[in-house]
């Protein structure tokens, strides 16, 4: 098992990223930037980005250049999310997921931004969440 948000998560994270055909194929068309910043964790705050760029994706530790959005949630909220107890779109409306930069982007990169949470749901029986 590997601890979420731990150095081996990140690892197992962009390792399922860079190899997912459908992520690749769903990203094809979209140019997005999407930072995440998760704070009360084990490790202490942690950063990370995903950048979709024509059907190339890449995930960042930490997260580099311009995002145009960007995520953040603390560490019990973030879990829940990971574990799919709690929607994202819940966590918005509830205050406890603050959002910042262009809403209108996530809404057109919909279905790419699907497959991100898809390749992340992946990970979920492998990864400890406490």
């Amino acid at each position: 098992m590997t601890r979420y948000l731990s150095d081996d998560w990140f690892d197992a994270a962009g390792a399922a990223i860079t190899a997912s055909e459908s992520l690749a194929a769903a990203t094809a068309g979209v140019t997005l930037g999407i930072d995440y910043e998760v704070t009360g964790t084990p490790f202490g705050k942690r950063r990370y980005g995903v950048r979709l760029n024509e059907g190339s994706v890449r995930f960042e530790v930490p997260p580099e250049g311009e995002a145009e959005v960007s995520f953040t949630v603390d560490y019990d909220t973030a879990c829940e999310i990971a574990r799919g107890v709690l929607p994202v779109q819940v966590a918005f409306m509830q205050g406890r997921l603050k959002l910042d930069g262009d809403v209108a982007v996530l809404v057109r990169s919909g279905p790419a931004l699907d497959e991100v949470t898809d390749v992340f749901a992946a990970l979920r029986d492998s990864t400890e969440f406490s």
